[in-house]
């Protein structure tokens, strides 16, 4: 036999083989191809750009004038007026101060509605406070927005509640002061020096429910403005009054989550003492210390008790001899690994001079850092 007969033999076998076996492979290759996929495979529709089309009632929450600290509520009620039922993903208030109902989940038929609570607990701070709540509904690319907002007050007000610092501007300016009661009072002095009045004389002038005052900061170099302009008043329930200054170099820069990052202690009595509280939110570590970051003030920590997720510290600040008048100062606390700064300002007053009872002098002993008390959640 021929060589050539040889090799012809082996081609045909193999390629009867090869058409063997395409042929033995070619209904699995079709059948991957067409067949449709399993049923637990999640198929997710397009994104819709823009926010959801939910009407909200009211349109805004406004608490107008609260207290310090005081908590206020209200109701808002999600429509869905399209044919398509939309699922809530989240509610996401903006600030800390703000907490909602949980509808994280909840389904808004068509046509149909839905309510929940928008509750915004007051600083103790004053001035405007605003908090959105983002409404984040599944397929859309953003959520529809929806603001609650209040001014906290004490008896007396200014406006414009904050002083702002623009580059190459003089610091100075005018604002005013009024109760919020309508009752008259009078401003004994703003940053330790006489007031100066506009279109008000004291000599001559009965007392008045608003004023308009001047202010002045420009002897301060820029890089040492005070955080605050501090006016002292004869109200008793608002001895201090503090308008912030915006000067980015002064601001607080939140390492640890606060309910207030700035503390108005009001009146404090000379060669005695004032006690204060501060609140964490959603902290686990004990607080190991808290301190004066001046040399005007020696600061004890009393105790700490934990109320859910929150802790709060009670301190006492007492003043040194020589620190007289209005005064601005920062305090640090320490946890474990962590430290915060807050600000904290006040009159330092003879007690003579002091309304009512005055505090008795208490030595403050160093001691170590109190206990964690537990309490019961809220």
């Amino acid at each position: 036999m021929s060589v050539f007969s040889m090799n012809s033999r082996v081609f045909w076998r193999n390629f009867i083989v090869i058409v063997a076996l395409t042929a033995a492979l070619q209904p699995a290759i079709c059948a991957a191809e067409f067949d449709p996929p399993p049923e637990n495979v999640t198929r997710t529709g397009p994104i819709i750009i823009g926010p959801p089309p939910l009407t909200i009632d009211p349109p805004a929450l406004d608490f107008g004038f609260i207290a310090p600290g005081e908590p206020k509520t209200g109701i808002f009620t999600l429509k869905n007026p399209t044919s398509t039922p939309m699922t809530i993903v989240a509610l996401q208030p903006t600030c800390t101060c703000t907490s909602t109902t949980d509808l994280a989940g909840r389904v808004i038929g068509p046509g149909q509605s839905i309510q929940f609570d928008a509750s915004l607990a007051a600083a103790m701070a004053t001035g405007p406070r605003k908090s959105t709540v983002k409404v984040i509904v599944e397929g859309f690319s953003q959520p529809v927005e929806v603001d609650v907002r209040a001014e906290v007050v004490v008896a007396l007000r200014a406006v414009p509640p904050a002083i702002n610092v623009l580059p190459n501007v003089p610091v100075s300016g005018r604002v005013v002061i009024e109760s919020v009661d309508r009752k008259p009072f009078r401003i004994l002095s703003v940053d330790n020096n006489a007031p100066t009045f506009i279109g008000f004389d004291p000599t001559k002038d009965g007392v008045k429910n608003t004023y308009l005052l001047r202010y002045d900061l420009t002897q301060y170099v820029r890089d040492a403005l005070p955080a605050w302009c501090l006016i002292q008043t004869d109200r008793t329930d608002s001895p201090v009054l503090a308008l912030k200054v915006r000067n980015e170099k002064m601001n607080i820069v939140p390492v640890v989550r606060m309910k207030e990052y700035n503390l108005n202690l009001g009146v404090i009595p000379a060669n005695g003492f004032k006690d204060f509280t501060f609140d964490m939110v959603d902290w686990t570590e004990p607080v190991l210390s808290v301190s004066s970051l001046s040399d005007l003030f020696s600061v004890q920590m009393l105790a700490q008790e934990r109320s859910g997720k929150d802790i709060q510290v009670r301190c006492r600040v007492s003043p040194k001899p020589y620190a007289t008048g209005l005064v601005q100062f920062m305090l640090e606390l320490k946890t474990g690994v962590q430290s915060q700064k807050l600000w904290a300002y006040g009159m330092i007053q003879e007690p003579a001079a002091m309304p009512g009872k005055s505090q008795a002098i208490a030595p403050i002993v160093p001691s170590a850092a109190p206990p964690l008390v537990a309490q019961p959640g809220k």
